[in-house]
């Protein structure tokens, strides 16, 4: 089943990066084909500079949060 799946998944993926470069090539960000709204925008994630905060401001323990969650595996 895992197999499977992750065929199914490589599957998606080509296809998706088929769609989005005909996207690209035709110069568009927005398409409606068929009932399926496409999109394929830039889009922007800022984040911080845990290295650099470090090295400018020393130990962060003070400031850091724990999260525990439970990980399920098949292998």
């Amino acid at each position: 089943m895992k197999r499977l799946a992750e065929e199914a998944q490589a599957a998606a993926e080509s296809l998706a990066n088929e769609i989005k470069a005909a996207m690209t090539e035709a110069g568009k960000s927005k398409m409606i084909v068929g009932e399926y709204k496409l999109s394929y925008i830039e889009a922007k994630r800022e984040t911080l500079d845990k290295k650099r905060l470090e090295q400018d401001l020393g130990d962060l323990t003070e400031y850091t949060k724990i999260t525990y969650y439970k990980c399920f595996s098949v292998a």
